[in-house]
């Protein structure tokens, strides 16, 4: 048997070790980690005054789709309910099959509260006839607090997850006869409640 002799080896490996040693291509990159999938959510029901929960959907689902949750499916017009859903049988078996989802809403809008705050503001000006008067300004603001709960089921027969949440409305020079306060609360309530369930659904 003959081997090779030393400097023959040497020589061999010389083109190896130069690979080895020699800097990564420019532009190389590492592999990137796979991207997790996106969770599919429905809504399957959502109850409230109808004022407030109209504002309250639309936001609740926009801020969702924006913080990454993706597209909720709306799926209201089904008539199911959540119950039924999370609960072995027929009825959610069969709502299941037609709207197949990793984790299923439900959404109960409490009766939303609203105060109404008067305050007064003296102001000095100067009347007609050049004498100083003092004016009595009423000053009257409306402070609206709607409460939400939103039922996070992700397995038939398991027990539900609850986020409670409180809305408030960011600005109090609004009236109450259009019900203006309570809706920005709802709206307030939908963005709380969207934070929340980012963490119950990871």
């Amino acid at each position: 048997m003959r081997f090779p002799r030393p400097l023959t080896a040497f020589a061999a490996l010389v083109p190896l070790l130069a690979c080895a040693a020699a800097p990564p291509a420019v532009g190389a990159t590492s592999p990137t980690p796979p991207v997790k999938p996106k969770k599919v959510i429905v809504l399957v029901e959502a109850k409230g005054s109808a004022p407030e929960l109209e504002r309250f959907v639309p936001r609740f689902l926009s801020n969702a789709s924006d913080r990454g949750l993706g597209a909720i499916i709306d799926a209201r017009l089904s008539g199911a309910h959540l119950a039924d859903v999370g609960a072995p049988g027929e009825a959610g078996t069969e709502f299941r099959k037609a709207w197949p989802a990793d984790v299923y809403l439900g959404i109960l809008l409490a009766p939303c509260a609203i105060q109404r705050r008067e305050g007064h503001v003296f102001d000095r000006q100067t009347g007609a006839t050049g004498v100083p008067v003092r004016v009595d300004q009423v000053i009257v603001s409306y402070e609206a607090s709607c409460s939400v709960t939103v039922s996070v089921v992700t397995a038939p027969g398991g027990a539900a997850k609850m986020i409670d949440v409180t809305g408030r409305n960011g600005s109090s020079e609004v009236s109450s006869a259009d019900t203006e306060a309570e809706a920005q609360a709802a709206e307030d309530a939908a963005e709380r409640a969207v934070k929340k369930l980012v963490s119950a659904v990871r």
